[in-house]
């Protein structure tokens, strides 16, 4: 009996053995699954925040942009404005500095070309001499389509260049050509002048030249010519012939005819 109760006390004292390799085992991977879980929230909240900067980014650019075309728009505005005041006060040379060194105008069946050449030729030699430019309401019985006094202005995709479209409503004149001393004493004191009235469309082209605009090309587009002059209740439709020499042969007149 002694025996067998000092057997039964020497196994109670003994351990069980334990797997420690096992157990390491799992808490390996139980470790590698969690890391792989939290690497693959943190990628998960990395690429979300990532997109959402980059939309972000986007929205601001397009701001920025649809900013910038806006002031674009009114800075043509404001070109075409000045283009106008300087034309309505005779500052013609004034005008001609709103031109790209390029530039050109195209009017009256006849294209100038080059700032200093021919635009310079039309307005500070052919208008001057005229008179031309100065605004008026249109004629009695030739208003206008008001669509056509509606500004489109156009501007290309990097802000480079546009395109627009205003109307006009002028005083156009010519000198009388005569040798007659009443012409030439007319002439002395402003007049010897034939005058109408013009209206119609403006076709512009614009360049930005470092961070202003000039004027790329202009088209005068005609829509009706009447004898009339401010202030009279009557106008009539008159035709006054196009362009049919080039410079020199006509000392104010176009390098190219167009019609």
């Amino acid at each position: 009996m002694a025996i067998l109760k000092l057997k039964t006390e020497s196994n109670r004292g003994l351990k069980q053995p334990v797997n420690d390799h096992g157990r390491r085992s799992f808490l390996w991977k139980a470790g590698a699954a969690m890391s792989a879980v939290l690497a693959s929230a943190v990628t998960g909240v990395s690429r979300s925040l990532a997109d959402q900067d980059t939309d972000l980014k986007d929205q601001v650019d397009r701001l920025s942009n649809q900013l910038g075309i806006n002031e674009d728009r009114e800075a043509i505005r404001k070109l075409h404005r000045t283009y106008e005041s300087c034309l309505d006060q005779g500052r013609y040379e004034e005008v001609v500095s709103l031109f790209t060194y390029d530039g050109e105008v195209s009017y009256n069946g006849g294209l100038f070309i080059g700032r200093e050449r021919g635009v310079r030729r039309l307005y500070c030699d052919h208008f001057r001499a005229g008179f031309t430019g100065k605004k008026i309401e249109p004629a009695p019985g030739f208003g206008l389509d008001p669509t056509w006094f509606q500004d489109i202005i156009e501007g290309a995709a990097d802000r480079r260049s546009a395109r627009a479209r205003f109307a006009y409503s002028m005083q156009v004149g010519d000198p009388i050509i005569s040798d007659s001393q009443l012409v030439k004493m007319a002439r002395l004191q402003g007049q010897g002048i034939i005058k109408w009235w013009e209206g119609g469309i403006h076709e512009v082209s614009y360049v930005k030249e470092g961070d202003s605009w000039k004027i790329k090309r202009l088209e005068y587009r005609v829509i009706a010519k009447a004898n009339y002059a401010p202030g009279r209740s009557y106008a009539r439709s008159i035709h006054v012939p196009a362009f049919s020499r080039t410079y020199p042969a006509d000392p104010t007149g176009p390098d190219r005819l167009t019609t």
